[in-house]
C-alpha cells in the first residue's frame, strides 16, 4: 500500500516551486502544535474554506485549534482551501487535500471542522470536501469517513448547505466543543447514525439528517432531537483560559498582528447587524487579563502590533484603564495599538491621542446611513453633529486618513437619504481630511436580524445610487459596490435546502466567489433561473422561516417589533442601560458582563 503522506511530501518537493506563494502549503510555522500521532488519538482537521492567509487571520479558528489541542486525546491540525493553481496541480497528480502539520490526507482524519463565516464561501466548502475525497452529501458518507462539522456565524442559517454537514455547532466553541470531541472519540467504531444520535444530545449541536424540510419550515423527523437547537453561550470571557501562543504564518496574513478579543457581543441594537444579534449579550474581558494576554502573545510571537478585537472596542467599560495599563509597555517595546472598528459616538479624543503617540493609523467609522432619518430608523443612534465633532477631534489628534462605511437599499429609502451620504462626505472633507474613503454597499437582509423580513434590492438599485452620488466624487474616494455579490449573498443567507443543488452546480463551474476575480454574477443568475427565486427576495411577514429551528436566543417577535419601529423611526435603547426584552438573558439565564460596572 502506498504511504500517501510520503506521496504528498514528494509532490510538494517537486511542484511547490511552480505555484504562487508556496509557503502556504509547507506547515512547520513557529508555534505550531506538534504531537505524537498515536493509534488511539483523535485526529481533527480544522479547515477554513479560503486561502491560507485569510484563514490564518481567523480568530475563531485559532481558539478552536488551541482549545482542541489542550486535550491529551486530541491532535488538531489545520487545512485551508489551496489557491486555484495549487488545486490544478493536486488534481493533475491525484493528490488529496492534507493537513499542514503532518501532511495527512483529510479523509484519514476522524473529524473535519469547517468554519462558516460568509455565505459566498459555500462553493469553497464543497470544493474542499471534493479535494478531501469526502462525499459531498452527509447521507452518502460511510462509517469510516470523518465526521464533518460546521460552525461560525453563518451556522445560524446553514440550511442551503446543511446536507454537506453531519453536524453543525451553534454558538461559542469554548462551551461544548471539547465535549463534542469527547463524544466523537467515545463512539469510534459505532455506525454513523448511532454516532450522530449521540452528538445530537449535546447542547447546541444540530444534526441536519434528523430533520426534514416542509414548506419553508424545518422540523424534526424523530422525537430524540429538539424542535429548536439552542446556541452555546459562554457567560464570562474571563472564565476560560486564553491561548498564550499564536502561530506565526509563513505568508503575511490579512490581519498579521497579535489580536486579543476584549469583548464578545454588542447590545447597541443596530437593526441590520447579524453579529449584534447572534452574539448577544455583551461579555467583556477584564482589562488586566487583556493586557496580560497581549504581553504573552507579543513575547511568544515577536509581533509589533496589537489589535483589540470587539464589535465596538471603545464601548468596553474599562477601555481607558486598559489603554493606561498597556501604554507604558507598548511605548517601551515600540508596539502599535490598533482598534479596527470604532463607533463614531464612542470615539474619545483623549484616548485617541494616547494611542496615536505610538503610530497614527487610519480611522474607520461606520455612520451606516447619510440622513438622520435613516440613522434613527436603523437604530444607529448617532447625530450629524457627533459625526462632525468626532472628525474634527480626530483631525486635531493627527489622523490624516478616514474611512466611512455606509449601506443603502433599506425599505422606503429615498433619493434624498442617499444624497445625504455625499453631503456627509463633503462636510468631513471641509474638516480638513485629505484622504477620505466612503464604502457604500447594498443591504443584505440577514436572518436573526430585524431586517430578516425586508426586501432584498436587486443590483440595479446601485446604478441609481451611483448616479445620485456621482457629483460627490470630488470630495473623497467613493467606493460604490455594484450590488451583485451582495445580491447573491442575500439569496444564500435567507435560503433553504432547495438551494443545495444550485450551490453544487455553482462550485463545479467555479468557486472562490468571495474573490472579485473569480466571482461570476452571470453564473449565479443563470443557476437561479432553475428555482423560484422570489422565495428568497422578501419582503416577509411574521411567518415560518427556514432558520427558525436554529435558536440565536433573540425572540422572533422582538425582531418583528424592531422591524415595525424601523418604519416609525423609533429608536431602541442599548440594553446595557435597560432590558429591551429580546429574551436572550431571560431564556438562557445569562446577562451582560461589564467589568467596569
Amino acid at each position: 500500500m502506498v504511504n500517501l503522506n510520503n506521496e504528498i511530501l514528494r509532490f510538494l518537493s517537486e511542484h511547490l516551486n511552480t505555484v504562487s506563494k508556496p509557503a502556504r502549503y509547507i506547515g512547520g510555522e513557529y508555534n505550531t502544535v506538534v504531537k505524537e500521532v498515536k493509534k488511539d488519538i483523535l485526529r481533527v482537521a480544522l479547515a477554513f474554506p479560503d486561502v491560507y492567509e485569510v484563514g490564518m487571520s481567523h480568530y475563531g479558528l485559532e481558539i478552536l485549534y488551541w482549545l482542541a489541542n489542550e486535550l491529551d486525546f486530541v491532535y488538531a491540525e489545520r487545512t485551508f482551501l489551496p489557491w486555484t493553481d495549487m488545486i490544478e496541480k493536486m488534481e493533475k497528480y491525484n493528490i488529496p487535500l492534507f493537513t499542514l502539520e503532518t501532511k495527512t490526507p483529510i479523509y484519514e482524519m476522524d473529524v473535519l471542522g469547517i468554519s462558516l463565516e460568509y455565505e459566498l464561501s459555500y462553493t469553497n466548502v464543497l470544493k474542499l470536501l471534493e479535494l478531501s475525497r469526502i462525499p459531498i452529501r452527509c447521507y452518502d458518507r460511510r462509517d469510516n469517513d470523518p465526521i464533518v462539522v460546521g460552525g461560525g456565524p453563518v451556522a445560524f442559517n446553514c440550511e442551503p448547505i446543511a446536507e454537506a454537514f453531519d453536524a453543525v455547532y451553534l454558538g461559542d466553541g469554548e462551551v461544548n466543543f471539547k465535549n463534542f470531541l469527547r463524544v466523537v472519540k467515545e463512539t469510534k467504531g459505532f455506525d454513523r447514525e448511532s454516532r450522530l444520535k449521540e452528538l445530537a444530545k449535546i447542547e447546541g449541536v444540530y444534526v441536519p439528517i434528523f430533520y426534514s424540510y416542509t414548506g419553508r419550515k424545518v422540523v424534526p423527523k424523530y422525537d430524540f432531537v429538539p424542535a429548536k437547537v439552542r446556541r452555546n453561550i459562554l457567560k464570562d470571557l474571563d472564565s476560560v483560559k486564553h491561548f498564550e501562543r499564536k502561530i506565526v504564518p509563513h505568508v503575511e496574513s490579512v490581519h498579521d498582528r497579535v489580536v486579543v478579543e476584549i469583548s464578545r457581543g454588542c447590545t447597541r441594537g443596530c437593526r441590520f447587524c447579524h453579529a449584534g444579534y447572534v452574539y448577544r449579550p455583551v461579555r467583556e474581558r477584564s482589562f488586566d487579563k487583556v493586557v496580560e494576554i497581549a504581553k504573552k502573545l507579543i513575547e511568544n510571537t515577536g509581533y509589533d502590533e496589537v489589535s483589540l478585537l470587539s464589535l465596538s472596542a471603545l464601548d468596553h467599560s474599562q477601555i481607558n484603564e486598559l489603554v493606561d495599563e498597556f501604554l507604558p509597555y507598548i511605548k517601551e517595546k515600540k508596539i502599535s495599538l490598533s482598534i479596527p472598528s470604532t463607533r463614531v459616538d464612542a470615539f474619545n479624543i483623549q484616548l485617541a491621542e494616547k494611542i496615536s503617540t505610538i503610530r497614527k493609523t487610519g480611522l474607520t467609522f461606520a455612520p451606516e446611513a447619510g440622513s438622520q432619518r435613516m440613522r434613527d430608523a436603523i437604530n444607529k443612534q448617532i447625530s450629524y453633529d457627533e459625526i462632525l465633532r468626532t472628525a474634527q477631534e480626530a483631525k486635531k489628534a493627527g489622523w490624516r486618513r478616514i474611512k466611512l462605511y455606509f449601506m443603502v437599499g433599506f425599505p422606503n429609502e429615498t433619493e434624498e437619504d442617499i444624497r445625504e451620504i455625499g453631503e456627509l462626505v463633503k462636510a468631513i472633507k471641509k474638516v480638513g481630511f485629505m484622504d477620505i474613503t466612503a464604502s457604500i454597499n447594498l443591504l443584505i437582509p440577514k436572518p436573526h436580524t430585524a431586517f430578516q423580513f425586508a426586501k432584498l434590492q436587486p443590483p440595479e438599485y446601485m446604478d441609481m445610487v451611483k448616479k445620485i452620488l456621482n457629483p460627490y466624487k470630488k470630495f473623497g474616494k467613493l467606493d460604490i459596490n455594484d450590488g451583485k455579490k451582495s445580491f447573491v449573498e442575500g439569496i444564500l443567507s435567507r435560503g433553504d435546502r432547495l438551494l443545495f443543488p444550485v450551490i453544487e452546480k455553482a462550485y463545479k463551474i467555479g468557486y472562490y466567489d468571495e474573490w472579485g476575480e473569480h466571482f461570476s454574477y452571470e453564473k449565479w443568475s443563470k443557476l437561479f433561473e432553475e428555482i423560484d427565486i422570489s422565495l428568497y427576495l422578501g419582503p416577509y411577514g411574521l411567518e415560518d422561516f427556514p432558520w427558525d429551528h436554529l435558536d440565536s436566543g433573540v425572540d422572533k417577535n422582538f425582531l418583528w417589533n424592531e422591524y415595525q419601529k424601523y418604519f416609525s423611526g423609533e429608536t431602541t435603547i442599548d440594553c446595557r442601560e435597560r432590558c429591551t426584552l429580546c429574551r436572550v438573558c431571560i431564556d438562557y439565564k445569562t446577562s451582560n458582563v461589564l467589568k467596569g460596572r
